[in-house]
């Protein structure tokens, strides 16, 4: 459920542990509100949210409320752990007052950048026999350099509370999940994870044998440097594939890139028959393979999918969803935010964030401004509960914004907008690339911003012309 490839192996046994008291307390609340059953509010995650914060009461202003000096006591709790601890942010934050920042205005404190996490070790605030899974992964940042995770059992255990309840919206006791995204089923990975949440509530989660499977590294080959056909949705009609979209999106296009046609192996269609899952975890290039292979109906019993680890096109969505008759959700994480960040709801009007865990800024990525709801930016996070590598405003290089006013579920909280590319730096230049679902780079025009400041300006496009 991770927008990022990881490479690293989970640790393979439990470590114990002599972490700071305040962090293992947040945890076990947030483990005990994901058991309880959520009443009175018609969004799950807003009912986890509560429960956390001890709210009985289903006013928005007062969830609003209790979540604003939750989140506010966290980010304190945060900044000081990882001053204390991380030789990086020792640095980084010394001579601040780390009492004055709130989750609402954090200008003023550094950012971090992928760069930054290639000497990870100034990040860890543990030991690293407290470490329970270490990821590394590569950087398109200008070191090239890799990146490495690290997380304690209980970091991992609070994205564990999260996928429960938001897999609740897809799957119920009695019923099997399929996660087919590559290397998940790694100690520690998506799928385990996956397990740890959905089994205690009686739901059985699957993986296919991992050599079925396409390494994550072939779902990113079509990133660079060439666009792949792309057929009209219609067209797709006269050859038997979503036949029944045409009414809805006559004009809608979806790229199909051949990394996504070439890698749905085809004992995977066998698999599935015999499984019969009633739920689906995939990444958007296989979902788009498997439409080739199920181009009438969805795979036998199948009800349900949830979307990760790249952007979902909303018009492949929409195939999905009518073709195959079932509920899709998209799911919005980074390895850097331990996997789970965001996810949809039926209502498809946002992303719902992880509050209590994360603080998302959307910020000029011609500058460090953060922006207003409804303007369109860089989101930068900051994880609230994270024990053995807390990041602070660390820029994750994708575009999106932050939706204003109330989700169409009823939700009052604040909800992140769908992801609309990706930044790549070059110099004092910025490059936005636009990312279609399958994860194959937009041809766009270049367009220049130069607002007169001697920082970086930005650019939609390719490179060549500019250099």
């Amino acid at each position: 459920m991770s927008s990022s490839s990881s490479s690293g192996a989970g640790a393979s046994s439990r470590k114990a542990s002599s972490r700071d008291p305040s962090f293992r307390d947040s945890s076990a609340r947030a483990s005990s509100a994901a058991a309880a059953p959520g009443r009175g509010f018609r969004n799950p995650l807003d009912a986890w949210l509560a429960r956390q914060c001890g709210v009985q009461d289903t006013d928005a202003n007062t969830l609003a409320r209790a979540l604003r000096e939750a989140r506010a006591r966290a980010l304190t709790r945060c900044l000081n752990h990882a001053a204390a601890r991380s030789a990086f942010y020792a640095r980084s934050l010394a001579g601040y007052d780390l009492e004055r920042f709130t989750p609402e205005d954090m200008r003023g404190l550094p950012f971090t950048t992928a760069d930054d996490l290639a000497r990870w070790e100034d990040f860890l605030c543990v030991s690293r026999g407290e470490v329970q899974r270490m990821v590394t992964l590569r950087t398109s940042g200008t070191t090239g350099s890799p990146k490495r995770l690290a997380f304690t059992e209980t970091d991992l255990a609070r994205t564990v509370d999260f996928f429960r309840v938001g897999m609740s919206q897809l799957v119920r006791p009695g019923q099997k999940l399929a996660v087919l995204l590559p290397g998940a089923a790694r100690p520690d990975g998506v799928a385990d994870l996956l397990r740890q949440s959905l089994s205690p509530c009686g739901v059985e989660v699957c993986t296919p044998p991992q050599d079925l499977l396409v390494p994550a590294k072939s779902l990113q080959q079509g990133f660079v440097k060439r666009t792949p056909p792309v057929l009209p949705i219609q067209k797709m009609v006269q050859e038997g594939v979503a036949h029944c979209a045409l009414g809805s999106c006559p004009s809608a296009r979806v790229a199909t890139p051949q990394a996504a046609l070439a890698g749905i192996h085809p004992d995977i269609v066998q698999w599935l028959d015999e499984v019969r899952p009633h739920c689906l975890v995939a990444a958007p290039g296989q979902l788009e393979g498997l439409l080739r292979h199920f181009p009438k109906s969805g795979p036998p019993g199948l009800c349900g999918l949830l979307s990760s680890a790249d952007r979902l096109d909303p018009v492949l969505g929409h195939v999905l969803s009518t073709v195959w008759n079932c509920t899709v959700l998209d799911h919005y994480g980074l390895t850097e935010t331990a996997y789970g960040g965001a996810v949809e709801c039926p209502a498809h009007d946002g992303y719902h964030l992880r509050l209590l865990d994360l603080v998302v800024e959307i910020v000029d990525f011609c500058g460090d401004e953060p922006l207003p709801p409804g303007e369109t930016g860089e989101v930068v996070i900051t994880t609230l509960e994270r024990e053995a590598m807390p990041l602070i405003r660390y820029r994750t290089g994708d575009v999106a914004c932050l939706l204003p006013g109330p989700c169409a579920c009823g939700s009052p909280l604040s909800r992140l907008g769908p992801v609309q590319g990706r930044l790549e730096r070059c110099g004092n230049r910025v490059r936005v690339v636009q990312m279609p679902k399958g994860g194959t780079q937009a041809g766009a025009s270049v367009r220049q911003d130069r607002s007169g400041h001697d920082g970086p300006y930005c650019t939609v496009g390719d490179w060549e012309g500019l250099m």
